[in-house]
């Protein structure tokens, strides 16, 4: 590969300059002619009947443009992909189903007035009985919350059900069999900075949004197909987003969207409404509970021989993501267990209480956590180091494994990184096989015995890194400007910076001359979006194939009007170049096109399996036994990028790690177990780490891609999202490792140490 001049180097962010000045324009910064506020009324009851409901004294309220309730709706609008589940969750409807349900939507000149409107209303409700657990939902004769929905479970059209290989030879060829029931019940909040923010107009039957959304094109289709209407009568605009981790992908919980444009049509003005941040906690969503059944069998060299696993997912109120993030989990059994023996069953579950939905570490965190659990169990009763299990079972190029995801084609050829190899060396530069002792074993105690250290690891990944289509156009005009299309947003993570830099080095152009279009979903290409750890090689590969579209398109034209023959051309700086003789320049103007001229060129990808990404956290704990309490000593990931693209925020989200391990360490979101209301719905009351507790860290990323002939742009491949899931189980093995207490029950509380302490004294005695 020849010398790259963008691609690995450090640039000035598209949007750096505009955050750190405060000029950069978020959703909430925007004023529409005209605009007034939308408020919720929300029920106080997990699962009632709205008996009446009188709004007369807030419409008389001076100042209110529209009180709006379930009567008033279009029935055919639901929240939902227009794909799966069934249609059921209606945007409002008679009964409220948990506490925070809508009841009555109010638009008014000011939100002081909306909120005066809100307490104008009166409510008669006949409470019903809930069910808020998984269990509680498919009790026989639990009250059923939708018709749709016999036995309160979803049905679904993801391939959630799936038999490979040969179970019974796996498991009469191991040589140890672990059964586990594993869950993971702390519901986290996605927590970005910026609470959904939306503003809707109303105007020539198309509803146009500006929103904070981190995916526009695949949330403005989740959004068309809820209000049922067409694809074209909606438009999206996404500015500058406040963070997503997952929360804005409105790939299933478009609850706020919908709102607003129901708003907007109501009272035909723009309307902007926005989540309070105890909504933000307390309606909008949260991961998703899960629990399962893994039967987990392994040989004594370490490699894994067969794997069955039966899956519950809590979908909260609305069914809507949870089965494609129990899909996309499917894929952590091959990155975890190289077997071709599978079994996988999966069931989601619908109850009284805040809705779950699509979170970073998408499905496979959940599907790591539980799986993680049986494994490393089935590795200390063989009394095998963790790693050695983890290099034997750890894919290599050219690997076959099974990807449910992947439609016709389930079997595929890992063509990525050689993730033994990783392993390998991450574990080398922790110093692993130096301070791993044994199964149970602590690499310090301290002279008075109160306090001791262990080391653990875990990994994660997935092999849906990029099975959607992607597309980006390219044009380059006559008087040498480049301008990108593309629908990919803005959220933190520098995707268009990616896309940028890919196109000044295929086109050999300055930085400086080419321009980023707004995500618009009427002015860009659509765009499966920034979603899935896909978003550094899907736009990097539709924006390398639109500059190549255009150099084409460049190449057929000097062809035309001079004789060159095309396979003799290149482009750089704004001129068609003759390879044979390089000094022999075509500008393009005056010579390929006019002034008020322009080329385009068209990238389409439909997206990818046979690709795989993985990650690896070591981490050393010290556990106090006489307050409970643990401490992160040492931190160390390892990556494989392919090739670096943006070197700075490559390392800041390998600097994010303790999203993940916060699973473990106090990331829990507290319900009242009367109602099931959020009990801590504030940054205050939600624990989560600052700036200030970041533990120490550092990590090693690996280049494998570098001067191999490879499919992805420039060899660059996704690295983010997995880094948020090996956490939790290297840090449940350490304190393990530290004191021989086995935590089961995500985040790790001083109680739970404490208990677990007790009832391990308990049983030595």
């Amino acid at each position: 590969m020849s010398e790259l001049k963008y691609v690995g180097k450090e640039t000035v962010r598209l949007l750096g300059p505009d955050i750190v000045t405060g000029k950069a324009r978020y959703t909430g910064d925007f004023r529409l002619p005209g605009m007034q506020y939308g408020k919720i009324l929300r029920s106080p009851h997990p699962y009632a009947k709205i008996l009446s409901i009188d709004v007369s004294r807030a419409k008389a309220l001076e100042g209110v443009s529209a009180v709006v309730t379930w009567q008033d709706v279009d029935r055919n609008i639901y929240i939902t992909n227009g794909f799966t589940p069934p249609k059921h969750h209606h945007i409002m409807d008679m009964y409220v189903r948990f506490i925070g349900d809508a009841v009555a939507l109010i638009v008014a000149e000011t939100e002081d007035i909306a909120m005066e409107a809100m307490n104008l209303i009166h409510v008669e409700y006949e409470v019903l009985k809930p069910v808020f657990t998984i269990d509680e939902a498919m009790a026989p004769g639990a009250p059923q919350l939708y018709p749709e929905f016999p036995g309160n479970i979803a049905p679904h059209k993801n391939n959630l059900d799936f038999e490979v290989g040969d179970i019974a030879k796996g498991f009469e060829e191991s040589d140890v069999i672990v059964e586990i029931d594993a869950s993971m019940e702390n519901g986290q909040n996605p927590l970005p900075v910026e609470p959904p923010t939306i503003i809707c107009s109303y105007e020539n039957d198309t509803y146009r949004f500006i929103a904070s959304a981190a995916a526009p094109a695949y949330c403005h289709q989740n959004v068309a197909s809820s209000l049922n209407v067409p694809y074209e009568q909606v438009r999206l605009e996404a500015p500058a987003v406040g963070g997503s981790f997952g929360s804005k992908l409105y790939s299933g919980n478009v609850q706020c969207l919908v709102f607003a444009a129901v708003m907007a049509k109501a009272a035909r003005c723009p309307v902007l409404f926005t989540y309070t941040k105890e909504e933000h906690f307390g309606v909008h969503q949260n991961r998703m509970s899960t629990k399962a059944h893994i039967k987990f069998g392994m040989k004594k060299d370490g490699t894994a021989s067969a794997v069955e696993m039966t899956q519950y997912a809590d979908a909260g109120v609305c069914a809507s993501t949870q089965e494609f993030m129990l899909a996309v989990g499917t894929n952590t059994l091959p990155i975890l267990c190289k077997t071709d023996n599978k079994s996988y069953h999966a069931k989601v579950v619908v109850t009284n209480h805040i809705p779950s939905g699509s979170f970073r570490g998408y499905g496979y965190m959940e599907s790591t956590a539980l799986i993680s659990q049986a494994i490393f169990e089935a590795c200390e009763k063989m009394d095998i180091d963790p790693v050695v299990y983890l290099e034997k079972n750890a894919m290599r190029k050219g690997d076959r494994y099974h990807n449910s995801m992947a439609g016709a084609h389930p079997w595929q050829e890992n063509k990525t990184a050689d993730w033994s190899n990783l392993v390998t060396e991450t574990a080398r530069a922790f110093r692993w096989s130096e301070r791993f002792k044994g199964w149970g074993v602590p690499t310090w105690v301290s002279p008075d015995g109160k306090k001791a250290r262990g080391v653990g690891v875990g990994a994660a990944g997935h092999s849906d890194t990029g099975g959607k289509p992607s597309n980006a156009n390219v044009t380059v005009t006559g008087l040498g400007a480049v301008y990108l299309s593309t629908c990919m947003s803005e959220f933190g993570a520098g995707t268009r910076d990616v896309m940028l830099k890919v196109v000044a080095e295929e086109l050999g152009m300055p930085l400086e001359s080419i321009r980023v279009s707004d995500a618009d979903t009427g002015m860009t290409p659509p765009d499966f979006g920034s979603t899935g750890s896909r978003s550094t090689y899907c736009g990097g590969i539709v924006a390398k194939r639109a500059c190549e579209d255009v150099k084409k398109k460049l190449f057929a034209l000097t062809h035309e009007k001079f004789g060159v023959p095309e396979d003799d051309l290149g482009f750089e700086k704004g001129f068609v170049y003759r390879i044979s003789n390089p000094e022999e320049k075509y500008g393009l103007f005056p010579h390929l096109m006019g002034k008020v001229d322009s080329v385009t060129g068209c990238g389409h990808f439909d997206g990818v399996h046979n690709s795989t990404i993985f990650h690896l956290q070591f981490v050393e704990v010290e556990v106090d036994m006489e307050m409970g309490t643990f401490r992160i000593i040492d931190h160390f990931g390892g990556s494989d990028a392919g090739v670096i693209v943006n070197p700075l925020p490559l390392k800041n989200q390998c600097q994010s790690f303790f999203a993940g391990i916060d699973i473990a360490c106090m990331e829990e979101t507290v319900w009242d177990p009367n109602d099931f209301r959020v009990l801590n719905p504030s940054n205050i009351d939600y624990k989560t780490r600052t700036f200030n507790d970041v533990v120490p860290h550092d990590h090693i990323i690996l280049e494998s891609m570098k001067d191999v002939e490879n499919d992805y742009p420039f060899g660059a491949v996704g690295v983010g999202e997995p880094l948020l899931a090996p956490g939790g189980p290297a840090i449940r093995m350490a304190i393990y490792n530290a004191c021989r207490i086995k935590l089961n029950s995500y985040p790790f509380t001083p109680a739970k140490v404490l208990e677990a302490l007790k009832e391990k004294e308990e049983q030595e005695a």
